[in-house]
């Protein structure tokens, strides 16, 4: 059986504060939530690459849930961070939900490209 995440492209200025949020399942479904989970997701320059050029994790207020029930969390990246790890260009991506189980039942929620375009502003 394979599981599906959804395919998410997303545009982002590296000199602004990286806020997406995301909502995942349908609002009358309580058979799942995002309790006990942590997320993760890492941004590679091509799937293949050995390591990832930026790894976001729940564990470091990166991905931040907002509401474990209803399963809405969001992105909160520093332009700085991006900045830091990543020059304007398309990237690829995968987004991991996590357990403490050992090992851990990881399950993929969303997969695509992260544009990133240079800013104007400066800070």
């Amino acid at each position: 059986m394979a599981v599906t995440a959804a395919k998410v492209d997303m545009v982002i200025k590296n000199n602004a504060t990286w806020i997406d949020a995301f909502k995942f399942g349908d609002d009358g479904d309580t058979t799942w939530s995002f309790a006990g989970q942590n997320f993760r997701m890492d941004i590679k320059g091509n799937k293949d690459q050995p390591s990832a050029l930026l790894t976001l994790l729940s564990t470091n207020g990166t991905i931040v849930v907002d509401d474990p029930v209803q399963r809405v969390l969001h992105l909160n990246v520093p332009d700085a961070t991006i900045v830091a790890a990543l020059v304007p260009g398309e990237y690829k991506y995968d987004f991991i939900m996590y357990d403490a189980s050992v090992p851990p039942v990881r399950v993929p929620l969303m997969q695509g490209e992260v544009k990133v375009q240079q800013g104007i502003t400066g800070n």
